[in-house]
């Protein structure tokens, strides 16, 4: 009772000092947190996001396509169609089994989870990726307020960190609600590969 207490007192002082446009994370006690099994958005699903598309000039769109297995297959405005492996890992290639087998194994996500692999021998590769499930808790992003949990990608070059991308991965919409690359010494704002869902539409809500 005395965490979850100190998790409301939390969150009342997060959303005191919000605005919109803001995008903040409110850990859930851990010991209170769920486990989450995997799965895909329902097809038909649009998320939009607060990127451009670059050809556009709109807000990204992503659309829910289908589940092949682990896939989450969406049709984006910028990138046309393509699978998000266990719903983390956009633009995975036959040859990533490493990073492939790394993202079946943290479902169904629990937080505390991590496991790390060394990737590659080529050169040209990662030497090392890291996948955490840090914590569970309520986020706030311009789309409004969703239990997620918070997943940490880490990615080594030649020992070296190379960058880190988390992402807030939202059990209620099976889908990523926030993305978020950061490398070492620069500054990370939003565009590109760093976006926050704007609104979210599902085929129901699309026949009102």
């Amino acid at each position: 009772m005395k965490a979850l207490a100190l998790f409301l007192i939390c969150l009342g002082v997060a959303l005191a000092g919000s605005t919109s446009q803001d995008a903040f994370f409110v850990p859930f006690p851990s010991s209170l947190a769920p486990v989450a099994e995997f799965g895909c958005p329902d097809p038909g699903t649009v998320f939009t996001y607060d990127v451009p598309a670059w050809n556009t000039n709109r807000p990204n769109r992503m659309v829910a396509i289908e589940r092949d297995q682990l896939n989450c297959r969406i049709r984006s405005d910028a990138q046309g169609v393509y699978d998000w492996y266990g719903g983390v890992g956009p633009h995975l290639r036959d040859e990533d089994l490493a990073q492939k087998q790394l993202i079946a194994n943290i479902w169904p996500l629990r937080t505390g989870y991590s496991e790390s692999v060394s990737k590659y021998g080529s050169p040209w590769e990662y030497s090392e990726i890291k996948y955490e499930v840090v914590e569970f808790g309520l986020a706030v992003v311009p789309a409004g307020m969703y239990w997620a949990f918070n997943i940490r990608k880490t990615y080594y070059w030649q020992g070296r960190l190379a960058y880190t991308t988390t992402l807030w991965w939202s059990p209620a919409l099976k889908w990523t609600i926030r993305q978020w690359p950061e490398e070492p010494g620069k500054i990370a704002r939003t565009g590109g590969f760093n976006w926050s869902l704007v609104s979210v539409s599902t085929k129901a809500s699309q026949g009102d």
